[in-house]
């Protein structure tokens, strides 16, 4: 078994949309997040909570009322609002995750992935800026 997902790690995920209850998009490629794991200034979302200690080739799905979607992606909602579009302003996104990567960040990653997460990058919708998200 490889590395699990811990704080400061460099995190690859492979997701697919799913269109209803057990079926995921055919006709869209899966989408890669990278991330490093654990950057919030709020602590972890609950969708980093839920990869906790998972390492590569492990899945989970993951359903979030689109009332809860921003609370549960923390720092990273921004991101996936401009990932899946509106497929994350329906009434619930369900998404399909592959761990497909864990390695150690290095230093220079570590600092941009908290700078992004203090500033727009990680914003959501409380920047005014009319983002859409």
């Amino acid at each position: 078994m490889g590395a699990t997902i811990q704080v400061l790690k460099k995190v690859t995920l492979s997701l697919v949309a799913k269109t209803e209850p057990g079926k995921c998009s055919t006709n869209a490629p899966p989408i890669p997040l990278v991330f490093i794991y654990g950057v919030g200034s709020d602590g972890l979302c609950p969708f980093e909570t839920a990869l906790w200690d998972k390492h590569e080739g492990e899945k989970l799905v993951v359903s979030v009322k689109a009332t809860d979607v921003q609370e549960y992606f923390g720092h990273l909602f921004h991101t996936l609002c401009h990932m899946l579009g509106k497929q994350i302003a329906d009434g619930t996104i369900d998404l399909e995750i592959e761990v497909t990567g864990v390695t150690d960040a290095d230093n220079r990653e570590v600092v941009q992935a908290v700078a992004k997460a203090l500033s727009h990058g990680g914003c959501g919708t409380s920047c005014g800026c009319g983002c859409g998200c």
